[in-house]
């Protein structure tokens, strides 16, 4: 689990249906919003599912 990870940094989160790859918005204590690539919607990902890229 990253615990370092700030706003604009860009991360890999591996979901159970797909892997997204996106830009960190906002950070909470246990979620990330993260911006996919190409502009596509934002989704809340849990913390544990992120990696830094």
């Amino acid at each position: 689990m990253e615990t370092d990870l700030e706003v604009y940094d860009t991360v890999r989160a591996d979901l159970p249906h797909a892997t997204l790859y996106g830009t960190v918005w906002q950070v909470e204590d246990d979620r990330i919003l993260i911006r996919g690539t190409g502009g596509e919607r934002l989704q809340w990902v849990e913390r544990w599912r992120v990696i830094l890229y």
